[in-house]
């Protein structure tokens, strides 16, 4: 056989032994229900859920305005504190400053002769002697 032959060649049909009805469509009685209930049921007005949509949008943008303001408002206290940290700065060396010069010990020897004291003539030093058993001598 040719091999166009062996292509035009169908395998034999085997009978089916189940028995096919008729394609004849019946008439349908009209339903009283929609055959799909829950496919296109409506649940509001169009003209709610954009009212809906409008207000969730109003809602979103007034709380990104507020929360952009408090942003630049934190940033103007920032920049506040650390000007006032710059000046506390200032301040605490000036003041370190002063007290190094008023505690000097020349300072401190005018602030005394001014009080009315002197230097002692006379200086003794004591020697105690040590404690041997660990008591205060």
């Amino acid at each position: 056989m040719s091999s166009a032959a062996r292509q035009l060649e169908t395998p034999p049909r085997v009978p089916d032994s189940r028995v096919r009805p008729s394609r004849t469509p019946a008439a349908r009685p009209p339903r009283a229900t929609p055959p799909h209930p829950h496919r296109r049921a409506r649940r509001g007005s169009p003209f709610a859920f954009w009212i809906l949509v409008a207000v969730v949008a109003g809602l979103l943008i007034i709380g990104i305005a507020s929360l952009s303001a408090l942003l630049v408002q934190s940033s103007f206290q920032v920049d506040d504190l650390r000007t006032n940290l710059g000046a506390l700065q200032q301040q605490h060396e000036v003041l370190r400053e002063r007290v190094a010069a008023e505690s000097s010990p020349q300072r401190v020897m005018q602030w005394a002769r001014q009080r009315g004291m002197q230097m002692p003539e006379h200086v003794v030093i004591l020697h105690l002697p040590a404690a041997t058993d660990g008591e205060p001598a």
